[in-house]
């Protein structure tokens, strides 16, 4: 598969990687994975599918199934999930794949895998508590609007980070 979820013929044996999928099963919020029957229906409502076709919620479900861990936590497909639901929503098998695929990101963000975006964010918030930097202007603008002031501490933000271990992980390419 390439860097636009295309298949690049047929998949290698040597790359798959069998206890891929018992890796994923074995977090709870996954075990629907086996109930997936691949019918696509959660693809036919992505939103995200309609713009890039690239992305397919049933791909990446099938490309899990058969083990193509590489394939799977490297993939920028799976950091584009608007979080919309439409895939649970109409799913006939109940498969839950937005919890599947937070199963998907933390172990690509474990792996080395987390898009510098992403990583840089979670710093912003640890310094911050915010997840968007703020600047003089837009402290005038509010201001101006009578609206109290942004308040700008990362203390507890930063705590609950560093306590799930969220802060250590790496941007990709860092490693």
């Amino acid at each position: 598969m390439d860097q636009h979820g295309k298949a690049q013929g047929p998949i290698p044996i040597s790359n798959r990687n069998p206890q891929f999928r018992r890796d994923v099963l074995k977090h709870r919020e996954a075990q629907g994975l086996n109930a997936c029957f691949s019918c696509g229906t959660c693809t036919a409502g992505c939103p995200i599918s309609e713009v890039f076709p690239e992305y397919s919620p049933k791909k990446l479900t099938k490309m899990v199934k058969l083990g193509m861990k590489q394939e799977v936590l490297a993939s920028p497909w799976i950091w584009c999930c608007t979080t919309c639901h439409n895939c649970e929503q109409h799913c006939p098998q109940n498969v839950q794949f937005f919890s599947i695929l937070n199963v998907l990101k933390n172990m690509a963000a474990e792996a080395g895998y987390a898009p510098s975006p992403w990583v840089e964010q979670t710093r912003q918030v640890m310094r911050t508590g915010l997840v968007f930097p703020t600047d003089e202007a837009l402290a005038r603008k509010r201001e101006a609007r009578s609206l109290p002031a942004i308040k700008s501490d990362g203390a507890k933000a930063k705590k609950l980070i560093e306590s799930t271990g969220t802060d250590k992980i790496p941007a990709q390419g860092d490693r």
